[in-house]
């Protein structure tokens, strides 16, 4: 009897993890097929607006940079 148990104990375990791979899976799809800036977004706990801000300050930045090389060359 005990051995019965722990079969139906390893069968309910293998079953939660076929589960859970499977949730895994689906949700590794639906990362897959997200544009680049919502991965981004996923990955980067901020929120979007502060994500937005972040992005243009950075390509302000790099405008910035691009005519203070060309005025000083």
């Amino acid at each position: 009897m005990e051995e019965k148990t722990g079969k139906r104990i390893e069968a309910e375990e293998l079953n939660q993890l076929k589960e859970e791979n499977r949730k895994l899976r689906e949700e590794n799809e639906r990362l897959r097929k997200l544009p680049l800036k919502e991965r981004l977004y996923d990955h980067v706990h901020v929120s979007v607006k502060t994500m937005d801000r972040i992005i243009f300050g950075l390509c302000v930045l790099f405008v910035i940079v691009v005519v203070a090389g060309m005025l000083k060359g």
